[in-house]
């Protein structure tokens, strides 16, 4: 566990999100296609969990906790214990009682709230990344914030910190590489600087893949390990003569230690903002690259067929109503219906995607006017004059399934209250298996897949639902 932050800065309050339409930050737009491409890995110190509501401590802090303890364990008075770091008093116990590091291990994993953490916006934002399939992480963090932030989204993201845990990973989980150990398991805590330093061999491994083989973004990580630092170096040549793959991102800019192993390239590799600002203007980049991307395949059918000029015009409204909101939450609006996908595998840059949308636009299109997009988080709705719209995907997966699924998000979401306006609510469906029903059909069969060229499907609930595929490929919606 390592802390960054120095003293003097007054905490921040929690982090506001900035809408699409506002400008990005120097030297992030680049990194979308290393994104898509599997080439991002972000590499996470502390400096991502001391905002609040998270409020993560300082290693000094926990240092300060656990001297009474390790006084008690060394039967000495606590004034004697002046070891100033959090790994000195773990050196300590090392040499002076080493059948209690286990002991000490338990208590630090309780000296602050890393277990229960409630997750600031960085952790949502690196949970959100996780699930679409954008980036590898790293992190030398103890706590849970990222993986609560996935539970919140409901994905399983795993903290795998031991060789025998990356082996038996389960492949519906995400993982997240903890190199310092998880609170949750006290046991892999790395508390002395021989253990913080040389780590093992998986951890080194994972991190010299990481190095080698993608753009790493070292993200409030002010203090550099040796396990860090050798790889750097060696690579240094390498991304000094075919262009930088490594990104410093810190409040502050490169720390000493940094600027140690970097040398006179530090500055052209730093990137002085916080975790928060930057994931944010991240994900901002991400999701106009993946509006920008539907909206090209639209434009490239536009060339050859005139009825997608309508779905263009619906894609120049969708953008322009989302253009208010925030990234995270139209990411979310975009994928929070989707299920099935593996851990890694992409949605919005890929074709059920970027179809899902596609259809969207068409209907938006057709119903003509200005779109409206409300609310934040996982609590975004888009809507015209005459519908609201969601996106569902869930790949093989029968029409009644489907169906099924989709009525009961529109359920959950207007349990909520998110659906204030009259209308419809149009769920455009990507992958589902089977022919949909005919929306003129009874609704006592509305949920069954009968023999009917027509794509949408209707019922008493006011929900439709409508194959993305058949209207990205020219046929008529309901």
């Amino acid at each position: 566990m390592m802390h960054t932050l120095t003293a003097g800065h007054p905490e921040p309050s929690r982090h506001r999100p900035k809408a699409l339409r506002e400008a990005l930050e120097p030297g992030i737009a680049e990194l979308v296609r290393h994104a898509r491409d599997g080439r991002l890995v972000l590499y996470v110190g502390a400096g991502l969990s001391v905002a609040p509501p998270a409020s993560g401590p300082r290693g000094s802090t926990v240092a300060d906790r656990l001297r009474p303890y390790v006084a008690e364990i060394l039967g000495v008075g606590i004034e004697q214990i002046t070891d100033p770091t959090l790994e000195a008093l773990g050196e300590r116990i090392g040499q002076d009682a080493p059948q209690r590091m286990a002991d000490l291990k338990e208590r630090a994993s309780a000296a602050e709230n890393f277990v229960d953490m409630e997750p600031n916006y960085g952790h949502e934002a690196v949970a959100l990344l996780l699930r679409e399939g954008l980036a590898d992480v790293v992190s030398v963090n103890w706590d849970l914030g990222i993986e609560t932030a996935g539970l919140r989204l409901e994905i399983t993201i795993e903290g795998v910190s031991s060789a025998a845990q990356r082996q038996q990973l389960a492949p519906t989980r995400y993982p997240l590489y903890k190199v310092h150990g998880c609170a949750s398991r006290p046991s892999t805590l790395q508390l002395t600087n021989a253990e913080v330093d040389k780590p093992p061999r998986w951890a080194a491994a994972e991190v010299q893949r990481a190095l080698a083989g993608g753009t790493v973004l070292f993200i409030g990580l002010g203090t550099v390990g040796v396990y860090v630092s050798e790889p750097v170096e060696e690579l240094i040549p390498l991304w000094t003569e075919a262009g930088a793959t490594i990104r410093v991102v810190d409040r502050d800019g490169p720390s000493p230690a940094w600027r140690e192993v970097l040398g006179p390239g530090a500055d052209d590799v730093g990137m002085p903002f916080t975790a928060d600002v930057f994931l944010d203007g991240l994900l901002r980049a991400i999701t106009v690259g993946a509006l920008s991307n539907a909206e090209h395949s639209i434009r490239l059918i536009a060339e050859e067929d005139a009825w997608a000029h309508t779905m263009l015009g619906g894609c120049v409204a969708v953008r322009r109503a989302l253009e208010s909101s925030t990234a995270d939450a139209v990411l979310r609006w975009w994928r929070d219906g989707v299920r099935g996908l593996a851990p890694g595998q992409q949605f919005v840059f890929n074709d059920a995607g970027r179809q899902a949308l596609m259809g969207v636009a068409r209907i938006a299109g057709e119903d003509g006017g200005e779109l409206v997009a409300q609310g934040a988080g996982g609590h975004l709705t888009l809507r015209s004059e005459k519908r609201y719209f969601e996106i569902v995907c869930r790949p093989g997966q029968r029409f009644r399934v489907v169906s099924d699924a989709a009525r009961e998000r529109v359920r959950r979401r207007r349990e909520a209250g998110l659906y204030a306006e009259p209308g419809i609510i149009t769920v455009v469906v990507h992958g589902a298996e089977g022919t949909f029903p005919a929306h003129t059909a009874p609704v006592d069969i509305a949920g069954a897949s009968v023999d009917a060229p027509s794509i949408a499907a209707g019922a008493e609930d006011g929900v439709v639902l409508v194959r993305a595929e058949r209207l990205v490929a020219g046929e008529q919606a309901a």
